[in-house]
């Protein structure tokens, strides 16, 4: 017994002395369940006088993945496993929404949903026994709605897991240069973890530098580097027991990879694409491998590129920006020309073979890393020369390798050849701008490769201490990027700025009515002088036409030399060749129906119904053939099938055989989807029907088509966002029944007669 008392009082002792030194642990804590094991040293109460674990800490996160308009994913880790719970709301302090977790774990993922878009909430993280945190910077802004009308904001940062001096201060200087703002994605373009992209080096040198501020607030969407890869060619494409694409970046990251935000769903870790608003971002892997570890992005007929083009032809959006790591022009720490190593011939094989995917679909912004500084092109169009030199930049032309044909630079600022890029909405070569920001961490050296700055670069930058990041705002057809860097942190400097329209100098022609006012609109967001309006500075004026006669108008971006110009030639009469009598807009269930009636028609070609999401800035939705000459009345009809959530605006303008336009009342129509899916055939004769599917959640689809003998004539599957999708079908002559399911067991099915 002597010696039972002796081994529990060393025991006792032991664990005072771990205390008192402050190092007790998890390890070494002895508990009462641990003393049941051994009833020969102790026979005491066991439930009395005994320390227990300490509840779990946060050791990584809180982090915001796979932001859509309606859910988020929230990660966080903890050192010890326990369940998971966040709670929510619209107002700090107050959560009256939760969901919880049951499974126990250290890598808790947490999705909430029915969210309201453009919204935003305040969160807190944890367990059902413990509240991890709960600050008023946990917050989170939900994505917009497709047709928004505000103003984007958006972060890409190269290059920056590192742990350095210039991280903190390059993170500390966006910080204090948006001040107020919120962005609404914060974009890796790749080596997010030095230098071998373990969990440890991911943990250190990216969790740990932004789980302060960055990560808690803002949405993220990654792409892979060489470093995350652990410039390891046998990482990209596993084989065997290890799966594929399971590096510690893959794991760590959550992904839209099934398109839950717009985009074709890759249903893989290390390429994707999402919506934003009117943008279309798409996120590639230009290191890791596909196909059995054999084709890389560059590989044409890969997986990657496949995909891609899919993704491209998909596209319906305004803006569409790409970014991976490797750029294809680059001389800052890397070339992008041959120059001996092996290792730069992925930049080659990518401006080779790959680039002109992108430009002729109409890509608008590439942006990389990998070198570390700033490059910034020319409008580049067909600049794919194959290497010959370390030097071959110097075959570049700008009047044959720019879409401007000369340098002009987009910096938008006053100065020699700085007009902003402009060109046509569209998927053709209009011309791409290249960026390589690859400095928001890991800074070059003080020497560049060989041939540096690169010709088709308008500007370069390299600094081996200051590097920086690039920031850029979408505002309906502008786009203005600019890189953010610093001399003396936390003070951002402006270094490289540049600026895109699209739609724009257009020239109108527009009938009015004597004494009828009509309005005339800027077609940008920015200066506006009017010289024949006193010099209004407003982006629409207001005309009385209080004379007959034909008057010409302009709109530009500054009252002297400019680099925008819209002009309006308004031709008022005392009546107009076509009368209308009527519009109308009017919803029905979940379509809007347009109708309107002309009292007398003379030389009309066609009319237009246009749509807008503000009662500003229109697109087409349709056009409907005229009546030529007519002293009769004729009554016309458009449907909007797909009416946006919330304000839809239409206006009707008409046509003249000669190409003048006369512009009508502008309707407005709210609309508010009831329905959690619904589908609507548009049966466009001699076959041809597209099926319009709208889901308010994003949904796997399950679409079938059977004749009217039960034989299945179709059956296909497919992912549908919360954009919703046209599905086009072509049928033979017949009667059918188009049936469509969701996820969720929703069916809908309707008959279709074929003429």
């Amino acid at each position: 017994m002597k010696t039972v008392y002796v081994i529990l009082t060393a025991l006792l002792i032991f664990v005072s002395v771990q205390v008192s030194s402050k190092k007790l642990t998890r390890t070494n804590i002895i508990t009462p369940a641990a003393l049941k094991s051994f009833p020969e040293i102790c026979s005491c109460n066991t439930n009395e006088n005994f320390s227990t674990p300490p509840p779990p800490v946060l050791t990584r996160g809180p982090y915001l993945q796979v932001g859509t308009q309606t859910s988020i994913i929230i990660r966080w880790r903890t050192d010890i496993a326990e369940n998971s719970r966040v709670r929510w709301g619209t107002v700090f302090g107050t959560y009256p929404n939760t969901v919880d977790s049951a499974t126990s774990t250290t890598e808790h993922i947490v999705q909430i949903s029915g969210l309201t878009a453009d919204t935003k909430y305040w969160y807190t993280i944890g367990s059902s026994t413990q509240t991890l945190q709960a600050t008023n910077t946990n917050y989170f802004l939900t994505l917009p709605l497709s047709n928004t009308t505000r103003k984007l904001r958006f972060l890409a940062l190269g290059d920056c897991g590192n742990n350095s001096a210039n991280q903190v201060n390059v993170k500390n200087t966006f910080i204090n240069y948006i001040g107020s703002n919120d962005i609404d994605a914060m974009l890796l373009l790749g080596d997010n973890a030095y230098t071998t992209g373990t969990d440890a080096e991911f943990q250190t040198n990216f969790f740990n530098i932004y789980k302060d501020d960055l990560l808690k607030y803002y949405k993220l969407y990654p792409a892979p580097g060489n470093h995350d890869y652990g410039n390891s060619a046998a990482n990209t494409g596993k084989t065997g027991s290890t799966p594929a694409l399971s590096m510690p970046y893959h794991l760590n990251f959550s992904v839209p990879s099934a398109g839950q935000n717009g985009g074709v769903a890759s249903n893989v870790k290390n390429y994707y694409s999402y919506n934003i608003g009117d943008v279309h971002f798409i996120s590639l892997d230009s290191y890791g491998k596909d196909d059995g570890n054999t084709t890389k992005m560059y590989d044409t007929s890969g997986a990657q590129a496949t995909w891609l083009k899919a993704d491209l032809a998909a596209n319906t959006k305004k803006w569409t920006i790409a970014y991976f790591h490797h750029p294809p022009y680059t001389k800052t720490s890397h070339s992008s020309d041959y120059n001996g190593g092996a290792g730069e011939l992925d930049l080659v094989a990518i401006r080779e073979r790959f680039v002109r995917i992108l430009e002729r679909n109409g890509v608008d912004l590439i942006l990389c890393g990998h070198s570390h500084g700033y490059e910034r092109s020319y409008l580049l169009k067909n600049f794919y020369n194959t290497y010959a030199s370390p030097l071959e930049d110097v075959n570049f032309n700008a009047v044959t390798h720019t879409a401007t044909g000369n340098t002009q630079n987009g910096k938008y600022d006053g100065t020699a050849n700085a007009c902003a890029f402009a060109y046509n909405s569209g998927k053709y070569n209009h011309g791409s701008v290249y960026v390589v920001s690859g400095s928001a961490g890991q800074v070059s050296n003080a020497s560049q490769a060989p041939g540096y700055p690169q010709n088709c670069m308008y500007y370069s930058y390299v600094d081996v201490n200051n590097g920086g990041c690039l920031y850029f705002e979408i505002d309906s057809n502008r786009l203005d990027v600019k890189f953010v860097s610093y001399t003396t942190a936390p003070t951002p400097i402006i270094r490289d700025q540049f600026t895109i329209f699209k739609d724009v100098n257009k020239t109108q022609n527009i009938n009015a009515v004597l004494n009828n006012p009509i309005t005339l609109t800027a077609s940008w967001k920015g200066n506006y002088y009017w010289p024949n309006n006193g010099g209004a500075t407003t982006q629409s004026v207001t005309i009385n036409n209080s004379t007959i006669g034909v008057f010409n108008y302009t709109v530009s971006d500054a009252s002297g030399s400019s680099c925008i110009q819209d002009a309006f030639n308004v031709s008022v009469f005392t009546s107009l060749p076509v009368t209308v009598s009527s519009f109308n807009a009017t919803l029905n269930k979940d379509k809007v129906l347009l109708n309107w009636s002309t009292s007398q028609e003379s030389n009309n070609k066609y009319f237009t119904i246009e749509k807008s999401g503000d009662g500003t800035n229109f697109g087409f939705l349709g056009k409907v053939d005229g009546a030529g000459t007519s002293a009769v009345n004729h009554n016309y009809r458009l449907v909007d099938y797909a009416p946006w959530e919330g304000s839809n605006y239409y206006r009707l303008s008409q046509t003249n055989s000669d190409g003048s336009i006369h512009y009508h009342e502008i309707k407005r129509v709210d609309y508010k989807n009831n329905k959690n899916f619904n589908a609507v055939i548009l049966n466009n004769g001699n076959g041809h029907l597209g099926i319009v599917i709208k889901t308010t959640r994003s949904s796997n689809i399950q679409f079938k088509v059977v004749d009217m003998l039960g034989k299945e004539i179709l059956d296909d599957s497919f992912f549908v966002g919360s954009d919703g999708v046209i599905k086009s079908i072509n049928l033979k002559t017949g009667v059918y029944i188009i049936v469509v399911t969701n996820d969720r067991g929703e069916r809908i099915s309707n008959k279709v007669v074929v003429q």
